[in-house]
């Protein structure tokens, strides 16, 4: 366990001893929080939040570090935490947070994740999720906009291509835009389905997307894992593109409309104090980024002539020249 962690840890067996952070009422029986560390790199810094955890309500912060990919390990860690009766559980893991929802439906639980937590089941209204679980979600649904922006760059488009995985293809993500592509904006929309690069490269010399006047590529799946294969290809084509993730507007692609990233510590943190205070889990509103940023590559924006319209740059928060991985 790394340093950072290992001072979290500390900080919790500080609290139950008597010993607390500026701001913490000792109490030996303080409350008891478990925070699942995923022990891989992620949106969410597990010593900060235990160390904010700590320092706002006085509890006492347990780091449990677990394999949240293995299925067997996430079942296993859930049924030690909840057999522990822990005043709440914090995952920044949609997979342990379904684990540890099947085990209890009692325990409060914030999860940070990246996936739709309405979609995927994990609540059931992201207002008033009811049940035992809440949190912090990533996702926004943002492809109508990231449309909409395309459009506003080049008015001439009737054709666009929506590349992306399965995973896709069935989300509401995709629902919503395709429904607003329909109406109010007029464009038809045609699926680009890939899972790997070469299936990405065959796709887009097929006859059906040959009129395809400008792509949208959202983010996630098997676009970011192909992400420089994915702006090289595309870029190819000669035809203007959306990316879903600044990533891409970095390795060369046009322009980019994503939430802006925000640390999810505070809000998380807030969430849990509120919880532990006694307000039902069930009755916080899940928490979603409010801030977004458009980015634009210079350097590929000035291939296209005529050029877009300048009032869409004025719009830019983010601005790149050339491929930088």
């Amino acid at each position: 366990m790394g340093k950072a962690l290992a001072a979290a840890l500390l900080l919790g067996v500080a609290a139950a001893a008597g010993g607390c952070a500026p701001g913490a009422v000792a109490d030996a029986h303080a409350k008891r929080v478990v925070l699942v560390n995923p022990q891989e790199a992620g949106p969410l810094d597990v010593a900060a939040l235990a160390r904010r955890i700590t320092h706002d309500s006085g509890a006492r912060v347990s780091v449990v570090d677990v394999d949240v990919h293995s299925a067997e390990a996430a079942r296993a860690a859930s049924q030690r935490i909840v057999a522990g009766h822990p005043a709440l559980v914090i995952t920044p893991s949609a997979e342990m947070a379904f684990a540890l929802r099947t085990e209890t439906g009692t325990i409060p639980i914030l999860f940070v994740t990246f996936v739709d937590p309405v979609q995927t089941g994990l609540v059931a209204d992201e207002h008033r999720p009811r049940g035992n679980v809440s949190g912090f979600t990533f996702h926004v649904t943002i492809g109508p906009k990231q449309l909409e922006l395309l459009l506003r760059a080049f008015p001439s488009i009737r054709t666009v291509g929506v590349v992306g995985d399965r995973a896709l293809f069935g989300s509401t993500s995709f629902r919503l835009l395709d429904d607003a592509a329909r109406e109010p904006l007029g464009v038809r929309v045609v699926r680009v389905h890939f899972e790997t690069a070469a299936d990405l490269e065959r796709a887009l010399g097929q006859p059906a997307v040959q009129d395809v006047d400008a792509w949208v590529v959202p983010e996630g799946g098997a676009a970011y894992r192909e992400a420089a294969q994915v702006v090289r290809l595309i870029g190819a084509t000669g035809k203007p593109a959306i990316y879903g993730s600044e990533r891409f507007v970095r390795l060369g692609g046009l322009m980019s409309y994503s939430a802006a990233f925000e640390d999810p510590v505070q809000r998380i943190a807030a969430m849990a104090r509120s919880v532990l205070e006694g307000y039902p889990v069930g009755d916080l509103p899940v928490e979603r980024p409010q801030a977004f940023r458009l980015a634009i590559n210079t350097t590929a924006w000035s291939r296209f002539s005529p050029p877009p319209p300048r009032s869409v740059l004025m719009l830019a928060t983010d601005f790149y020249a050339d491929a930088h991985p």
